[in-house]
């Protein structure tokens, strides 16, 4: 976000003095070259605001994602912990006598436990690589409409 600033003003200060240069080296009289001056230095205040403008709208809509996307995040988590719990507590009652279980048993139950929990990290990994890449995908778009803005 800080070299968008900069670059949108940067754009805007260097259009400002380029457009004065040309007029200080026009022959124009004084006053038309005031009121040229003064047009200049209007149109890019408009120009700025219509930037900024751009970039608020644009940083609201990046929120907006960042806060669904997070949201997609929070809800697979809480999904896949559920899955693997409930998993977990079927394995034990599907045991012939959990009073009964043998270490050997009670290791392949932990096992099984283990193997769930990593689908299920695997799954929030997806997930989660799936966000960023939206986000990425938005933020370059909007960079891209910012700088055709800019152009204008």
């Amino acid at each position: 976000m800080k070299n968008q600033k900069n670059f949108a003003l940067g754009t805007v200060v260097g259009g400002v003095v380029g457009a004065t240069a040309a007029l200080l080296t026009a022959p124009k009289s004084g006053e038309e070259l005031r009121k040229d001056i003064q047009n200049e230095l209007a149109e890019g205040k408009n120009k700025t605001e219509e930037v900024t403008n751009e970039i608020k709208e644009k940083m609201s809509e990046l929120s907006e994602i960042i806060n669904d996307s997070s949201s997609n995040v929070s809800q697979t988590v809480k999904q896949k912990s559920e899955q693997v719990i409930n998993e977990a507590i079927e394995l034990l009652k599907n045991t012939d006598s959990p009073h009964k279980m043998n270490i050997d048993h009670l290791k392949e139950v932990v096992r099984e436990i283990m193997k769930e929990e990593m689908n299920a990290g695997q799954d929030i990994k997806k997930v989660v690589e799936d966000e960023v890449k939206k986000i990425e995908q938005k933020l370059g778009e909007d960079v891209k409409d910012l700088k055709q803005t800019v152009k204008k």
